[in-house]
């Protein structure tokens, strides 16, 4: 089972990237008047530049991925599914969590493989189209379910500086 990706991540994609030329022309636009206050300036460009990262890595790395499983192995692509390939055999895996993350129109529901304590991939209907049959193959292909465990901001971004 090979997973499809739904529209928001492709929008996320855009938007990343629209967001990155945007960090660049507001950098050299304001960067060479003298008229802009220097506090002002940084503030704005630390914020971009989180922004940017939260994104990047915390979007693009974990949750916009592509994921392939077969009955001996789950093969990870980060990117977008354009980055490198990790392969887990299936006997790895020690097993996956499940969390909501509420948002306005509803709540999306995440699952995390894990590998020991280490999270290897995010799963989330969100970004996934057919997240519902990604996760009947981890079901069916008998990897243990750990458990719900609630949505934490911190755990986010924790993960996203770490790995």
């Amino acid at each position: 089972m090979k997973s499809k990706f739904r529209y928001t991540a492709y929008l996320t994609a855009v938007g990343c990237t629209l967001g990155a030329f945007l960090l660049i022309g507001f950098f050299f636009e304001y960067a060479v008047k003298p008229t802009t206050p220097i506090l002002l300036f940084f503030i704005m460009c630390a914020f971009f530049v989180f922004v940017f990262i939260v994104f990047l890595f915390g979007e693009f790395r974990a949750k916009i991925i592509s994921v392939e499983i077969t009955s001996d192995r789950v093969c990870v692509k980060r990117y977008l599914g354009l980055g490198g390939v990790n392969v887990y055999p299936i006997g790895e895996i020690t097993g996956f969590n499940t969390s909501d993350l509420p948002s306005k129109v509803k709540t999306y529901e995440y699952l995390y493989l894990m590998v020991d304590n280490r999270k290897i991939a995010k799963l989330s209907e969100y970004y996934h189209a057919n997240y519902k049959d990604l996760k009947e193959s981890i079901v069916a292909n008998n990897i243990k379910n750990l458990g719900f465990k609630p949505f934490s901001n911190r755990e986010e971004l924790k993960d996203i500086f770490s790995k």
